[in-house]
């Protein structure tokens, strides 16, 4: 027998017994899909006509031979103490009496021992000391401010053509859908990452978007254009010195916060009308800063990585030791440079900002992404701690251990396979 529920009172089995739609008329789900975890976490952000579904039981369910999944092979037994024991040293930054650490060191230990049985006993090891011999000079005299290195950087202040019309588009509420797809489709390149992530898990549309109109008709102008406007950040920072950072692990780590942040926000207190897109960008872009100093910076960054490794600190705390600010402060003003939104800027800035940025929304929701991104060991920008999880934050959002867990388990299944659309070449974004 079929009943119509609220989507919070949805779980995990349960078969769709009418087409599931959005309230403008896009069909999301066909009848007869069985709902995944991962459809539960993306429905809030759907805007499902209603927020009520029509549902059955599997056994009741009209054409269940079509709502059969196949049987999930069992993963291999796994040592959960040796993976907290390996985990450990990664959390020594953090107070896990404390209930968002304590979620988060609990939710990584399977995918630590996955990655222990995959990859050897050594797989979580924190890299060793630097030795100094391998540092290049010290730099002469104190560093520049963050608003003189990114003055001195014609990368960072002449801006692609296409990055200047998205940006345009952007900041003016009276642009139309046209305008959007025009300027973005000006890049085929662009266009191409747009609708690959139209269509991946990150939507989980039923059918496949094919063209940038209607990619911008189904998702909105205003979404599309703020994700393309994070995705052309990435094309900047090519040619990097070596030995710094590994670019792949570092976008590997940037997409697994976006993709985090867009999912706990159905969850969180003060999240309703939040755009997941914004969102993503926000955790995209959220370690920027630490490109533009690994970039116009090297040796003053290899001291900072040195000095982080060789005494044991979070990477930001060595930044400010050296420089005299961190890399979120100097992200933070380019983003202000750019024109991007206050609130994008905002959130960069401050995501491991103090008690009063935690208790606004979008600095509170990167900061706890961030983390998890971390803790689930989803590439690095140069940190290798987990950084502490700010209770402020943690109030503020209004979270749950249980439903962190629940939705950072589906953004986990949603990053890996994300990631392979800005990195199609990795196979290492498996746990």
């Amino acid at each position: 027998m079929k009943k119509r529920l609220p989507l919070d009172a949805l779980v995990a089995g349960l078969v769709l017994a009418e087409d599931l739609r959005r309230d403008d008329g896009i069909l999301l789900l066909p009848r007869a899909t069985a709902l995944s975890p991962r459809h539960l976490a993306l429905l809030p952000s759907w805007r499902v006509a209603d927020g009520m579904v029509w549902v059955a039981s599997p056994g009741e369910a009209p054409d269940a031979a079509a709502a059969q999944q196949p049987a999930a092979v069992p993963d291999a037994p796994q040592d959960l103490a040796a993976a907290a024991t390996a985990l450990a040293p990664r959390f020594v930054h953090t107070d896990l009496e404390e209930p968002g650490q304590a979620a988060l060191f609990s939710i990584s230990l399977p995918r630590a021992a996955r990655l222990l049985t995959r990859r050897g006993p050594r797989a979580l090891d924190l890299p060793g000391p630097v030795d100094p011999a391998t540092l290049p000079p010290a730099p002469d005299g104190p560093p520049p401010g963050p608003m003189a290195i990114i003055e001195a950087d014609p990368k960072l202040t002449s801006l692609p053509d296409v990055f200047v019309r998205i940006s345009e588009v952007l900041n003016d509420a009276n642009s139309t859908a046209l305008e959007a797809a025009g300027a973005i489709g000006k890049d085929t390149s662009l266009s191409a990452k747009l609708l690959q992530l139209v269509n991946s898990a990150f939507y989980g549309f039923p059918v496949k978007v094919d063209t940038l109109s209607r990619a911008v008709t189904i998702v909105g102008s205003r979404q599309i254009t703020t994700l393309a406007l994070g995705i052309s950040v990435i094309g900047i920072f090519k040619d990097l010195p070596e030995g710094l950072v590994d670019m792949r692990s570092f976008w590997k780590h940037s997409i697994g916060c976006g993709i985090i942040a867009s999912n706990l926000v159905s969850t969180a207190a003060g999240g309703t009308g939040m755009e997941v897109e914004r969102l993503f960008v926000a955790g995209l872009l959220h370690d920027v800063g630490r490109l533009v100093l690994y970039r116009n910076l090297p040796r003053h960054a290899a001291h900072v990585l040195a000095k982080a490794r060789n005494e044991g600190i979070l990477l930001r705390d060595a930044e400010r030791t050296v420089l005299g600010f961190d890399h979120a402060t100097l992200g933070g003003m380019l983003l202000r440079r750019w024109r991007f939104p206050e609130n994008l800027e905002r959130a960069v800035r401050h995501h491991h900002g103090g008690d009063t940025p935690m208790a606004q929304f979008m600095p509170a929701m990167i900061h706890v992404a961030d983390a998890a991104a971390n803790a689930l060991l989803l590439g690095t920008s140069g940190e290798v701690y987990v950084p502490p999880l700010s209770p402020a934050a943690w109030t503020t959002l209004g979270l749950t251990p249980q439903c962190l867990a629940e939705v950072v388990a589906a953004a986990d299944v949603q990053a890996a396979e994300i990631i392979k659309v800005f990195l199609p070449d990795d196979e290492a974004s498996r746990p």
